[in-house]
């Protein structure tokens, strides 16, 4: 059995490195490293919704490890489906390879039948499991998309909403999705209209604010507050995810994602909700048209006008030559941009 220091992860498989020259390698030192590819390459764990524990959430859906466990007495091979150590390689060089993380010297090189596995290989192959282990949720690169939009045209005064649902088949590919690092979001403009501090203000707080998503764990924008609630938090009523205030005389308006799934168990339906109120109120008095008011236009009338555009926005982990793959999500307008 290995008796070098002990390489731990949280909510795995604790793996313990390899003296040279004095240990004998055992079925557990190989089975170490293979559970904890296997928990990361595997469905994903089936956790409750409604609080978010890390260590007890993963699970990619990328098919399991490549190798079986190997069995007290048994042999482990160079490369053999009943306890290859390249089959570990395998699977570490496409976890790093999805994650961006550095390949350890001699992991990233096959061992053959005419190869003895160094105790040093061994080692960094066990560090490398725990690299990715602690970034599981952190792909390389992730592909950003449209997937529905809406428009509102004309003029609004008090608040505009809307509810986009992003459907996977199976609450597996829904989980899989955000824990491999996937996000979904909305993305909003405001152009043309009247040229009114009003609405260059609308036009401020959504440039600034960005793309906003709901993370596994968290919300994330460029600009605005953000809840602190994820995918693993939601529950079947709505919760903030994230809210951005207008400035200055305007610092009153503001936009306010909230979510919800459709089960705590059973999650396969998110539903994102969009909320666009102004409640400002500029000066007071009496406009040209003789009206008493608090116009931007300077007859008494505090209003947006021009187009809003929403977009549905979904990031989905790219394969990065790892061969993963992940399902997006179908992200539709359930109730298009409404209000007055």
């Amino acid at each position: 059995m290995a008796s070098g220091a002990n390489i731990t992860v949280t909510g795995g498989t604790t793996m313990r490195q390899v003296v040279a020259g004095t240990d004998l390698i055992e079925d557990a030192d190989f089975n170490n490293p293979r559970t904890n590819l296997d928990t990361l390459l595997t469905t994903a764990a089936d956790v409750t919704l409604g609080t978010f524990t890390e260590s007890s959430t993963f699970g990619w859906g990328q098919g399991g490890a490549g190798v079986s466990a190997a069995s007290p007495g048994g042999l482990v091979y160079a490369d053999n489906a009943t306890g290859g150590f390249k089959r570990l390689q395998d699977d570490i060089q496409a976890a790093c390879a999805f994650l961006g993380q550095t390949v350890r010297t001699g992991v990233g090189t096959d061992v053959t039948n005419s190869d003895t596995v160094s105790a040093a290989t061994w080692n960094n192959l066990m560090l490398n499991v725990k690299d990715c282990w602690d970034n599981r949720f952190s792909p390389a690169s992730v592909t950003t998309s449209n997937e529905s939009g809406a428009n509102f045209i004309g003029t609004w005064k008090n608040s505009l909403t809307s509810e986009i649902t992003c459907t996977w088949s199976t609450e597996e590919e829904c989980r899989e999705f955000f824990n491999g690092g996937g996000k979904v979001g909305v993305n909003a403009s405001r152009t043309g209209g009247s040229s009114t501090t009003q609405n260059t203000d609308w036009s401020n707080l959504l440039s600034a604010m960005g793309d906003v998503f709901l993370n596994y764990n968290t919300g994330s924008g460029s600009s605005g507050t953000n809840a602190g609630i994820g995918f693993y938090e939601l529950t079947t009523s709505y919760q903030d995810i994230w809210t951005k205030f207008g400035s200055g005389a305007y610092a009153s308006n503001f936009f306010k994602l909230e979510a919800k799934v459709n089960s705590t168990t059973n999650p396969t339906v998110i539903t994102l909700k969009t909320t666009y109120s102004d409640p400002h109120a500029e000066g007071s008095g009496v406009g040209p048209d003789g009206i008493p008011g608090t116009g931007d236009d300077g007859y008494g009338n505090d209003y947006v006008d021009g187009t809003l555009l929403q977009n549905a926005r979904v990031q989905t982990p790219d394969a990065n030559g790892s061969g993963f793959s992940f399902t997006k999500p179908n992200c539709i307008h359930f109730a298009p941009l409404t209000g007055s």
